[in-house]
């Protein structure tokens, strides 16, 4: 069958004349008669939309031949069909998050984690606290880990399982498989002050199987201290005269059954009271002992304890006692009760108790050269005292007698205080009493008959008392006998018959002096002169003999054209020059009590004298801290003078 599809030319039409086409045409129906099949009407409309699609304006059509055809480079075909592919791949990926089912995602909430336990417990008490966790999704929890933080007053005693750490405060869990609860049970005492707020604080550390890092989950549980297993009371009067007795009982009392082994009371007073006595006596820092579950006789079936304390009170210093119509409480006694467990005091309960101090209408007053408070002092000082008593009632005083005792470290039964070189004019009576191993007490009694004036005191008569009482040096006492810690006190009392024939007995202010080492400096200071040069050939030389020191310095100034060398080596510590070469510095970290002596020789060399000049060096600064009594030593020692 013959093709009947349209031929098309790229050839551009060449105009022709009249006359040509009219042959062409004639020629052009004897070919199409010949050739050609006579056309459909069909294919004359599709001819003629070809040619309306490829003519131009002017009805021409493009030759084909001269139509160039543009290729692409292949790398940017491959760009564009790698962009294409990624895009493809990433909305598939994109479907299929949303679209498509997840039984892996993970949750943080549905990691549990919680504490439970008594919220309010009996300090001292057992309990047990169970820390619960769980996975409640599909996916495994990794390397999961549990740290507790305990609260401040908790004893650890056993856990089921252990912990892995010394501290018993991790534990290993592993993996935590899906949908898993476990709980971890920590037994323990707990302590704690009444209503004091504590918190238990866990953490479990966990990686989920489809995550690359770790997370961690937190709980907080709040307890609260609701109850002491024991109580504290003290008891004492509602008002006291200053200068009586006055008596104050502690009572420890047993509500609660606990498992505390060991009790510390501290009772607390102003400064203007002071211990008598004490039953049973208090320790070395004012604490006394309750063990209320010893196996003793006097502590099984414990109830209660009590423990007494007697003393006086006095005016404070620069402060009159308040009369009985102001109604002002002066003297106020405290104590806390403390259970003691890991070398740590928890404060169970605490007590306190208010009372009126009436004045006593004497103006009564101890002072120790020259001060009304505590003072220090040194081996070898003398303790200039003196008592002073002026009648300011509204009658007369009779029968008047003065005491005045001084307790004060003892070795084998020798008090530090030199009693043989007492100096009191009124030569009153003097008595010596051991009161324990470590500590001597003398008495000094005047009565009417050592001073007559004490038959009688007038109403605004005044009685002045001096008497001068050295301590001893290392000389006249071996230190190394006497205990480590050093303090004289030192209490006046006055007894009388009042106006009203009312025997009374009153006790002035209590003075404690400490007694601190004895470091001493000495200066020594050789002069030579040579080929018309003076030299000085001095040395700094310290003694100590009592207490241990600490963190001594000494310095001092060099004046005029000198030039100063220290000698090699430095018997201890360290001695320099500043930039200037004028001023020399002298430190010693310690002088053990074995190091009696340290001596600093250095050289002074004059090189240009002024006959002006009158001091060489300076006195010399001491400074250092008794180790025993805690105190500081400051002190000037001699200078070096030129004429």
């Amino acid at each position: 069958m013959p093709d009947k599809t349209p031929f098309f030319s790229a050839k551009p039409l060449a105009e022709t004349s009249a006359s040509e086409n009219a042959s062409k045409k004639i020629t052009g129906r004897k070919r199409a008669t010949r050739t050609a099949a006579p056309e459909t009407k069909k294919q004359t409309q599709i001819a003629k939309q070809l040619t309306q699609i490829y003519q131009d304006n002017e009805g021409r059509l493009p030759d084909m031949r001269n139509i160039k055809i543009k290729k692409r480079h292949p790398a940017f075909k491959f760009f564009l069909a790698l962009l294409f592919l990624g895009a493809l791949l990433a909305a598939a990926a994109w479907a299929g998050f949303f679209l498509m089912p997840n039984n892996k995602k993970f949750s943080e909430d549905q990691v549990a984690l919680n504490v439970d336990g008594p919220k309010n417990f009996i300090s001292g008490s057992t309990t047990t606290y169970k820390i619960a966790y769980g996975n409640n999704q599909s996916l495994v929890l990794k390397n999961a880990t549990l740290n507790v933080q305990y609260p401040e007053g908790f004893v650890f005693l056993s856990s089921e399982p252990d912990a892995k750490n010394p501290g018993h405060t991790e534990w290993s869990l592993g993996e935590i498989p899906p949908f898993r609860k476990r709980e971890i049970a920590i037994t323990g005492l707990t302590y704690g002050s009444l209503n004091q707020k504590q918190s238990w604080r866990a953490f479990l550390t966990y990686q989920p199987e489809n995550f690359g890092s770790e997370l961690q989950k937190a709980a907080i549980f709040d307890v609260t201290a609701e109850k002491s297993p024991f109580a504290l009371a003290i008891s004492g009067p509602d008002k006291i005269t200053v200068g009586n007795s006055v008596e104050y009982i502690f009572t420890v009392k047993k509500e609660y059954d606990s498992q505390i082994k060991k009790l510390l009371l501290k009772p607390s007073w102003p400064q203007n009271f002071f211990i008598t006595s004490s039953t049973p006596a208090v320790g070395k820092d004012n604490t006394w002992t309750v063990e209320p579950n010893k196996t003793s006789s006097s502590t099984i079936g414990f109830t209660e304890q009590k423990f007494k304390l007697t003393g006086k009170f006095s005016p404070a210093a620069g402060e009159t006692a308040p009369d009985e119509s102001s109604g002002q409480n002066a003297g106020n006694i405290t104590a806390s009760l403390f259970a003691s467990a890991n070398n740590n005091a928890y404060e169970l309960v605490a007590a306190k108790i208010s009372t009126g101090l009436i004045q006593n209408n004497l103006d009564f007053s101890l002072a120790v050269n020259g001060s009304l408070g505590n003072l220090s002092a040194q081996p070898g000082d003398s303790l200039n005292i003196t008592i002073s008593l002026k009648n300011e009632s509204l009658g007369a005083l009779k029968n008047a007698s003065l005491k005045l005792s001084l307790d004060a470290p003892s070795a084998k039964k020798q008090s530090l205080l030199d009693w043989a070189k007492l100096e009191d004019k009124y030569d009153g009576d003097v008595r010596g009493i051991q009161i324990n191993n470590t500590t001597r007490r003398g008495e000094i009694t005047w009565n009417k008959n050592k001073i007559s004036d004490l038959a009688k005191i007038n109403k605004g008569q005044e009685i002045i008392l001096d008497v001068k009482l050295p301590i001893k040096n290392n000389e006249a006492i071996n230190f190394s006998d006497l205990a480590t810690y050093s303090q004289i006190t030192a209490l006046a009392e006055v007894s009388f018959t009042d106006q009203n024939n009312v025997s009374r007995n009153y006790s002035g202010n209590q003075i404690i002096i400490t007694v601190n080492s004895d470091l001493k400096l000495e200066t020594r200071d050789t002069v030579s002169t040579a080929n018309g040069v003076e030299k000085h050939q001095v040395t700094w030389i310290l003694t100590n003999n009592f207490h241990p020191l600490k963190n001594l310095t000494l310095a001092a100034e060099i004046y005029g054209n000198t030039e100063v060398e220290i000698s090699s080596p430095v018997p201890a510590g360290e001695a320099k020059l500043d930039s200037t070469g004028k001023k020399l510095t002298w430190t010693i970290p310690e002088m053990p009590p074995e190091t009696d002596v340290l001596a600093l020789p250095f050289t002074v060399t004059i090189a240009d004298p002024n006959p002006t000049q009158e001091i060489l060096i300076s006195k010399v600064h001491v400074q250092a801290e008794d180790a025993v009594t805690k105190e500081r030593l400051d002190f000037m020692g001699e200078e070096i003078r030129l004429r």
